[in-house]
């Protein structure tokens, strides 16, 4: 990884007052123990550098780390990451065990005991910073961004998510195209233009005072769009006669790729040893000197011959040295550098420059990328196991790359890239064998990337492929097809694959292996309506659902825990979720995690724990929005949707489900529909919109006959579209659609809120009363507090029009207190109004006071974590636990971690009457 090099001093920098100020505020913030990220962003040349110079110069008192990026060391993991934290590595021992030992193994001071997870190198790079962090700010400065490998920016980016209350800043530099990780991680982002014509000249007179003429300047600021690098590079090849305006400008002026060009011209004069030794340090992935030394001698240079001002310094003189050295020389350098080198950069030396086949080669990079997945180093391994494929000749073997490729770029959330590579090693699979592999592997990844029509696709012409010669492998290949299909909104599908797998595995003799897809088949009947079915199925696989371990099989457990929600069992589903959630967080499994949080947070919707809930799918969005995951972040958008909706929050509701609708619509996550239209009925029938709230949940109605997604517990959309129909003033339709639900034997949740909506239609107390005490007793054995509150409040509102206050008064407070505790303000409000009175805060919802990451914080450290554990499992750093838990603190009127303890435990005590 090359050192961070400051630009040239011929370089002025002009034009940035405004980029300069927000520098300033940063560096300032520093020093003040605020930590911050940013992203300097724009076309080579435009004055990243510079900007980071100068930031780097002003740097007083504080730890500077810096690199900058290196195209050829792209590929071997780690490389910036070992670079940049080499100064702090003395203090590798004071990390928690498991952070040491990986980052120890990714940068090859320790032997690894296992391949190492990728968060834990992640939490370490943040836990070493923060550490350093409390004895002197730290600026960490990266150039070149894009050419960073991918698992030491992954680490970076990690860290600078996450130091808003440690004193360390993480400035990147990225040109354009951003790398789409950078752009992800969502920091502040500064773009620089091109200077305008006033700057412009300006540069050009401080770097060639005198020499370049008014118009000429606003020429060359036109021709090159204000890109202070090609100005400045334009003053030093272009003639004084040219720069006066006495001689014609170049036609056209050597910019963009002609840039290259001048500096060819710039390389040209020099001694054939300096360009050999350039372009050895432009291809080189190590600048250690031995190792350049020893190239150099194979090359017949004399590094002694070869001096620090015969090597320009310039942000763009690796490209332009490459460019300008002939494949031959290149092919030359590159097999003096292999043959001083081991392992992974050897392997990549030996391939650079290949056309067409060569196994050797293929086979050592193989090797090398195998090594790099133990190390953890995904990314990197991806790209050398692609490479390898590449120049593979064997068909088979070629496609087999491919998919372990794919599965690394997986691993390190690069989804579209694996994509890409499925669908390259699919059509070449030439045996229906090998296609069936490669199709169970491109199924997961479309729909991930939220293309699960195509997923299921591509799984169903495999598993047709194979029926007759592996059924067992075209019974997977079905299974496989299941989930694509309920997110696509193909319930009837998912049901016939299911039974498919079944059928074909009890038809060759394998019934004892059919436990995975009777639980498939279970969850897909469940989301069909057919809940007797799913519940019978479910219950006699329970043994071995109990073999099952919840991270090794996280995402079947997650799935299993969702359709006990749907089968109106939340106790179960929440203690499944829970242990699922916990066995990922611990391991860093975030993919599966983020899963399991989005499906609790649904959970808690229904059991009453809101201010959870809500966390949790808050924590899911983070996640799955870091992994590109495009169901995940549909559905966890909408699950916040519904909270904020129902706790009064109209516009944070509007703001997420907009945002889920332009991810699922153009993708194809149809199966979002059920959940998107219901969240939003239910925002417009809070704010008294009747007749928007109709027209959603009727299109949610249609969705569900055409889909065939005909559980009412799925989103809860039917007993809303009655009340919608009843505020519209059409009870006949409201009846009718009760009527309807009825009909289908709804589950016994269901019928509680069915049996309070005939109260509230029955329109005199005397004939509601029958239907409320039926509604009440069905609650009794399913617990749903908002749905009973809702029920308590509408037969209250009966009662009350009809003059029977003392009888509502009881009703009125129940309802009250409910949802005061779940902070559903507009309901609040609405039981005030019926009982002619002002509600007043309730003790309990001193909670929602917090942020999601504050409860989560304050949640973690009352289950007995330290900060420094807390700040593990959160993949926070320990600085960023301190600062939430003290602002929990402080909000919730506590003084110490007992008092936290009992406050969770019973939130209805009084700040002031608790006891340290």
């Amino acid at each position: 990884m090359m050192p961070f090099r400051s630009s040239s001093g011929a370089r002025v920098l002009v034009g940035r007052a405004p980029l300069v100020r927000r520098l300033e505020r940063l560096a300032g913030g520093l020093r003040g123990g605020h930590g911050d990220g940013l992203v300097l962003a724009g076309e080579p040349g435009i004055g990243k550098t510079a900007l980071l110079t100068r930031l780097v110069a002003r740097a007083r008192d504080t730890t500077v780390l810096a690199t900058s990026g290196l195209a050829a060391e792209t590929a071997l993991p780690f490389a910036a990451l070992g670079d940049l934290l080499r100064p702090l590595l003395a203090r590798l021992p004071e990390l928690p065990g498991p952070q040491a030992d990986a980052l120890g193994a990714a940068l090859t001071l320790r032997r690894p005991q296992s391949p190492p997870e990728p968060y834990a190198l992640c939490m370490a790079t943040l836990t070493l910073l923060t550490a350093e962090a409390e004895r002197r700010p730290v600026l960490v400065v990266v150039d070149d961004a894009g050419w960073i490998d991918h698992p030491s920016l992954a680490a970076l980016l990690f860290t600078a998510r996450r130091i808003e209350n440690d004193a360390v800043a993480v400035v990147f530099a990225a040109r354009d195209p951003v790398p789409a990780e950078v752009t992800a991680a969502g920091l502040p982002e500064l773009r620089l233009a091109g200077l305008d014509r006033e700057a412009a000249a300006e540069l050009l007179a401080a770097v060639r005072p005198g020499r370049v003429a008014t118009p000429v300047a606003a020429e060359l600021q036109a021709a090159t769009g204000g890109n202070p690098l090609a100005l400045t590079e334009l003053c030093a090849v272009l003639t004084d006669d040219q720069l006066a305006g006495l001689v014609a400008l170049p036609d056209p002026l050597p910019l963009g790729a002609g840039l290259r060009d001048a500096f060819a011209a710039r390389l040209a004069p020099l001694p054939s040893a300096t360009r050999t030794a350039l372009l050895t340090v432009a291809l080189s992935a190590s600048h250690d000197p031995g190792t350049l030394t020893a190239a150099l001698d194979r090359l017949g240079v004399r590094p002694a011959a070869v001096t620090a001002s015969d090597l320009p310094d310039h942000p763009l003189l690796r490209a332009a040295v490459r460019h300008a050295a002939p494949p031959a020389e290149r092919r030359r350098v590159y097999d003096a550098l292999a043959a001083t080198a081991t392992g992974e950069a050897r392997a990549w030396y030996r391939a650079a420059e290949l056309t067409g086949v060569d196994e050797h080669a293929a086979a050592d990079l193989a090797a090398a990328a195998q090594d790099m997945r133990a190390r953890s180093g995904f990314a990197a391994a991806a790209r050398t196991m692609h490479r390898a494929a590449e120049l593979t000749g064997d068909p088979v073997v070629r496609v087999r790359r491919l998919v372990a490729a794919a599965a690394d770029a997986q691993m390190c959330g690069r989804l579209p890239e694996a994509s890409g590579w499925l669908g390259e090693a699919l059509p070449a699979a030439g045996d229906p064998v090998l296609r069936a592999d490669v199709a169970l592997a491109y199924g997961w990844v479309l729909t991930r990337c939220g293309a699960p029509g195509t997923a299921q696709q591509v799984l169903v012409h495999a598993a047709q492929e194979v029926m007759t010669a592996d059924p067992h492998r075209s019974a997977a290949l079905c299974c496989a097809a299941v989930n694509p299909a309920l997110t696509a909104g193909r319930v009837r599908a998912a049901v016939d694959h299911a039974e498919r797998a079944i059928a074909l595995l009890t038809e060759a003799g394998l019934t004892g292996a059919s436990a995975p897809a009777r639980v498939l088949l279970a969850e897909a009947l469940v989301v069909r309506g057919r809940i007797g079915e799913g519940r019978r199925l479910l219950d006699a696989e329970a043994g071995f659902l109990d073999r099952l371990d919840p991270l090794r099989d996280a995402e079947e457990l997650a799935m299993v825990g969702l359709t006990r929600l749907w089968l109106g069992r939340p106790v179960a589903a929440r203690a499944l979720l829970s242990r699922v959630a916990d066995a990922t967080r611990r391991a860093g499994a975030l993919g599966p995690l983020s899963r399991a949080l989005v499906f609790a947070a649904m959970v808690r919707q229904v059991t009453g724990d809101w201010l959870l809930g809500y966390a949790e799918a808050d924590e899911a969005l983070r996640l799955a929005r870091e992994l590109r995951d495009v169901p995940t972040t549909g559905l966890a958008l909408v699950v916040l949707a519904r909270y904020e909706a129902a706790q009064g929050r109209p516009d944070d509701a509007d703001a997420h489900l907009a945002e889920a609708a332009r991810i699922a619509t153009p993708t194809g996550v149809h199966g979002l529909t059920v959940f998107h239209g219901a969240a939003q009925g239910l925002r417009h029938l809070i704010a008294g919109e009747a007749a928007e709230a109709v027209a959603c949940l009727e299109a949610v109605r249609d969705f569900t006959d055409r889909s065939g997604a005909a559980n009412p517990l799925l989103s809860w959309w039917e007993p809303d579209l009655v009340a919608a129909y009843r505020m519209a003033g059409d009870p006949d339709r409201a009846r009718a659609q009760l009527d309807e639900l009825d009909r289908r034997s709804p589950p016994p949740g269901v019928q509680a809120v069915a049996l309070g909506l005939r109260a509230e239609l029955s329109g005199d107390p005397v004939a509601a009363e029958p239907w409320f005490r039926q509604a009440m007793s069905r609650y009794a054995e399913n617990p749903h507090p908002f749905a009973r509150a809702r029920t308590t409040l509408g037969y209250a509102e009966v009662l009350v029009r009809h003059g029977a206050h003392d009888q509502a008064r009881p009703l009125l407070a129940e309802a009250l207190a409910t949802f005061r505790r779940l902070g559903a303000e507009p309901f609040c409000v609405r039981t005030g109004k019926v009982a002619g009175e002002r509600h007043g805060p309730d003790p309990a919802s001193l909670l929602s006071r917090l942020t999601p990451r504050e409860l989560q914080v304050a949640r973690a450290v009352a289950d007995g974590l330290s900060n420094p554990e807390a700040a593990a499992a959160l993949f926070l750093s320990r600085k960023t636990v301190e600062t939430h838990l003290s602002s929990a603190y402080r909000k919730l009127g506590l003084r110490s971690r007992t008092q936290l303890v009992r406050y969770l435990a019973d939130p209805r005590v009084l700040p002031d009457s608790r006891s340290a």
